[in-house]
């Protein structure tokens, strides 16, 4: 009677025969668990709404219990002094906190993959604390210490050569603190064209493997906190401080007009030649000029941080320059940076047979304009496809499909059914990187007996490079080249340069970066253009003193490419020649260049920085030793004694900057705040708390729960005909 009366509904004959036990089950257990999958993961999925629906440009304040609000507005403003190859670069970071309560600003942030952090200063009102580097370790512990005691303090850390994480501990309510970082940063020269690009925003990374268990502290019994950055990633297996590279990820788009992360951009140009044109791809500037000195700045005034920042300028006909050395002296020391650009062949080479493997990420991070410039991308290396090559497209996002079963002939028919299968081509799933290139950088496993090998053998690996296993990707490259090429293509407003950079360096090819739709035709011209010529092989350095140069093993160079090498001639004045030789497919070249003229020592101080470019390309090239087999302790008993004496930021070294007044009252309780990057531009919508790159372990689980909710509801429903029937 007492179940009649609560149900009237058309099931109710149904459920009042059900017995209690069997009532439990249909009717209890599905609330019952329900309310457990809310407490189990509604504070997660609940903050994950709530930053959708939060302003942008915002540290996020993450409190003990409740929902996270904005706590700290984020500013930045930069400038570039840029000097022949060298650009000395001065980055502020503001944060304001607008909370009541007393926090702890947490921000990662990209920086360009060769730059050279070599100086910190956190300015508080008028007072200005200069930063360290020291060990990793001992800086981490300075900066708890300092946050413990309630010191205004920052840490600034290097998670990947350009990806960084800035803390600033005990910021009061209503107090603003600005950190300013100082980095050195090689200009890029190719086909005759200077640029210099500055990342402002990260793009999530895909982070393959099993998650890790959670650790206990052996003290307290508690477990370790193993996300103290606050990123929406877990640790696994594969990429153990996956947590340090993902930071929080903003949902909502920002607008120049209305920017969520603002960024002042300005700039001084001097180049020491006329210049033909300057200009930035993705953003409007406003120039001046003065004797030969550009002044730069944006139009606006300020930019959203959702897309990188690229600065190009060309010189006029004739002053491109084939060598030149830049030169700077420290305290007793000298240091130079070659430049050599290869001549370009004079009489047209014979075209090369070819095996070219196109390889296209599809993943979840690719979506928006990311996954149309592939296409496009794609597409346009087919049309250029000549008689004598052969080819096949591998797609690849949580798995991998080829196109044809081995490469083909680039007949009309083989074309045209591969561009038609680009046409389809969507953005979703994973990005497991690893298998499509082992796939791609392995030869023919049956040989075409009625065709000759190829003549040289390419891969074009098109992507943003959005995965956090970088390291075992670059030792699959090193391990499985052979006589294969890999030639890398970046797409997006914010692709992971590093990646895609190192990964050409190891694959003995070139880099390409594509931000827009409208530079498709011009720069994939432009990589096949350099895919075809012969490549300046056999380079060798002469040089008239000892010397120390870094990269120690001289690339390949392909056509527009240019030579650079850092070099210290410890207490030596260099002087004399220097001469460069090598082979251009068939012929032999040379250039000679004079060092410095033996009474000219004052012009050592003409290029401020290039010490410290010596200094960052060493470290480049003692890490990537660790790819090739070298242990991390011999490594890093190399590189942490030069990190300290250069004062430069590394893996094994850190900025800290603490102040020794101690500001937060005794009693008051730090929040930690972890402020989200503004969404690249053209992306498609990530997940904060599972991206859409990756399926996370918690959301396999919430999926199985409501599908056996959803079997318990169906078989409850098929059910209750026989029980009533019974009854």
């Amino acid at each position: 009677m007492q179940f009649a009366a609560k149900d009237q509904s058309p099931c109710a004959g149904r459920i009042e025969n059900l017995t209690p036990g069997l009532w439990l089950c249909f009717y209890c257990l599905p609330r019952l668990v329900g309310l457990f999958l809310l407490l189990l993961f509604g504070s997660g999925l609940v903050h994950a709404n709530d930053l959708e629906e939060m302003e942008g440009g915002h540290l996020v304040l993450k409190p003990a219990l409740g929902p996270p609000s904005a706590a700290v507005v984020q500013s930045s403003k930069v400038h570039f002094d840029i000097s022949g190859m060298v650009a000395v670069v001065k980055l502020d970071q503001t944060f304001r906190n607008d909370s009541e309560q007393w926090v702890e600003g947490i921000y990662g942030f990209p920086l360009p993959e060769n730059a050279a952090v070599r100086y910190l200063e956190m300015v508080i009102g008028e007072r200005k604390i200069v930063g360290k580097v020291r060990e990793k370790a001992e800086a981490k512990a300075i900066y708890q210490a300092a946050k413990k005691a309630g010191k205004k303090a920052a840490l600034v850390e290097q998670q990947r050569p350009n990806l960084f994480t800035n803390r600033v501990a005990n910021i009061g309510p209503g107090e603003e603190v600005r950190v300013r970082l100082e980095y050195v940063q090689r200009v890029d020269f190719i086909a005759g064209e200077f640029s210099l690009r500055f990342p402002m925003t990260i793009t999530p990374r895909y982070m393959p493997g099993t998650p890790m268990v959670q650790e206990l502290d052996p003290e307290t019994s508690e477990p370790v906190d193993l996300n103290p950055y606050l990123g929406w990633a877990k640790q696994t297996d594969q990429v153990p401080d996956a947590n340090a590279i993902s930071p929080l990820q903003h949902a909502r788009v920002g607008s120049d007009l209305a920017p969520l992360n603002p960024i002042e951009i300005t700039a001084r140009l001097d180049m020491g030649m006329p210049l033909a044109k300057v200009d930035s791809a993705y953003h409007q500037l406003s120039l001046s000029r003065d004797k030969g000195r550009y002044e730069i700045a944006l139009v606006g005034g300020v930019s959203e941080m959702d897309r990188d920042f690229v600065l190009n300028w060309q010189p006029v006909t004739g002053a491109v320059p084939s060598a030149a050395m830049f030169t700077e002296q420290v305290d007793d020391e000298y240091f130079g940076l070659l430049l050599v650009v290869p001549p370009a062949l004079n009489q047209a080479a014979p075209a090369l047979s070819r095996e070219l493997i196109f390889v296209v990420d599809t993943s979840g991070s690719m979506g928006g304009v990311s996954i149309e410039q592939a296409r496009a991308s794609l597409s346009q290396a087919l049309q250029q496809l000549g008689p004598n090559d052969r080819f096949n497209v591998i797609e690849f996002n949580s798995g991998f499909r080829t196109l044809f079963h081995q490469a083909v002939a680039a007949n009309h028919s083989n074309v045209h059914r591969a561009q038609n299968y680009v046409e389809r081509l969507q953005a979703s799933g994973g990005t497991e990187m690893l298998p499509a290139l082992r796939r791609a950088l392995q030869p023919p496993q049956v040989p075409d007996l009625y065709r000759e090998q190829s003549d040289v053998r390419q891969v074009v690996f098109i992507t943003d490079g959005a995965v956090g296993n970088e390291v075992a990707l670059f030792e699959e490259i090193a391990a499985q080249l052979g006589r294969t090429r890999l030639f890398t293509v970046g797409i997006g407003s914010a692709p992971n340069s590093w990646f895609m950079r190192k990964a050409a360096e190891f694959g003995r090819g070139t880099h390409t970066h594509i931000g827009d739709i409208n530079e498709v035709g011009a720069k994939m011209t432009r990589l096949f253009q350099q895919m075809a010529a012969p490549a300046a092989l056999d380079i060798n350095l002469q040089w008239p003193l000892a010397a120390e140069t870094w990269p120690q093993q001289i690339p390949d160079l392909y056509s527009g490419e240019p030579l650079l090498v850092a070099a210290s001639f410890g207490n030596t004045l260099p002087v004399g020649e220097v001469t460069v030789t090598g082979m251009l497919g068939d012929q032999q070249w040379q250039r000679r260049l004079n060092l410095v003229a033996p009474d000219a020592d004052t012009a050592f101080n003409q290029h401020p920085g290039v010490a410290s470019l010596w200094a960052r390309q060493k470290i480049t090239g003692l890490l990537d030793q660790k790819v090739l087999g070298r242990s991390d302790e011999a490594v890093r008993a190399e590189v942490l004694p030069l990190a300290l004496a250069h004062q430069l930021m590394s893996p094994y070294t850190s900025f800290v900057a603490v102040e020794e007044k101690v500001t937060r009252p005794a009693g008051e309780d730090l929040s930690k705040s972890p402020v989200p990057n503004t969404r690249p531009r053209g992306q498609s919508p990530q997940s904060y708390a599972y991206p859409g790159t990756a399926t996370n372990g918690p959301l396999h689980l919430l999926i199985g729960m409501l599908l056996l909710l959803l079997a318990l509801f169906v078989n409850g429903r098929l059910l209750s005909p026989k029980i009533s029937a019974g009854a």
